[in-house]
């Protein structure tokens, strides 16, 4: 391409898939693997706030702010519409970062950062608001800010395991789904013994959070199988 920098070639062709067959991975290397786990940790906290968004905010909306159930539906589906267009946002974010010439492991690691730590904070506040337009409001701010996790530990794997991206990916989402029985659960379980949403989204941003400090530990940009 006539207008593609030299910085920019570079790390295509270091980051670009490789044609090469893959040998297959010892489980033992891949669950003793941190850079992993840190991956592995973020997709379940973030799929943990998503499921329990996907199953208890209709009730939420209706419930606590007093929403007819015929009018649920169009406000339950901003968060996730917001959540839609930041996370397109969050990946070009991080290309522009790595443009430039923040290093890889910068970039992954501030973006996972305001990612998580920006959902958390909107979650812990949601109980201080009461309006329909303030909870809404706060809450689409939650889903944009954590689309910017898609410059994080989404791509992650691709930078650990050239080879080895599709493997990866598999086994974050099976770790990924996990939340769609705990965490539904869960939100159930404290909601039938406190009767407080707010225990319901305090347990969410603790879950965030937990997602963005152990990633900003664990989490590398080299290359773990090759």
């Amino acid at each position: 391409h006539p207008h593609i920098s030299e910085k920019e070639l570079e790390f295509i062709e270091s980051n670009a898939p490789t044609t090469e067959g893959a040998e297959d991975l010892p489980w033992k290397v891949l669950i003793t693997n941190k850079p992993l786990w840190a991956i592995g940790v973020a997709h379940f906290c973030s799929n943990y706030s998503l499921f329990v968004f996907l199953s208890w905010l209709p009730i939420f909306i209706n419930e606590r702010l007093g929403v007819e159930f015929s009018s649920v539906g169009y406000l339950a589906m901003l968060p996730h519409l917001t959540s839609f267009v930041f996370l397109n946002l969050g990946g070009i974010f991080g290309d522009f970062l790595i443009k430039k010439g923040f290093k890889l492991i910068v970039v992954r690691k501030l973006c996972n950062t305001i990612g998580f730590g920006g959902a958390a904070v909107c979650l812990a506040l949601i109980p201080s608001f009461e309006t329909i337009t303030e909870v809404m409001t706060i809450m689409c701010l939650g889903n944009a800010l954590s689309g910017m996790a898609a410059g994080g530990f989404i791509v992650n794997h691709a930078d650990i395991g050239p080879k080895y991206t599709g493997t990866l990916m598999g086994i974050t989402n099976m770790l990924g789904a996990i939340p769609g029985i705990i965490g539904v659960y869960l939100s159930g379980l404290i909601l039938n013994t406190t009767n407080s949403w707010d225990a319901v989204f305090y347990v969410v941003a603790g879950v965030m959070f937990f997602g963005m400090v152990f990633y900003l530990l664990f989490a590398s940009v080299e290359k773990q199988f090759d």
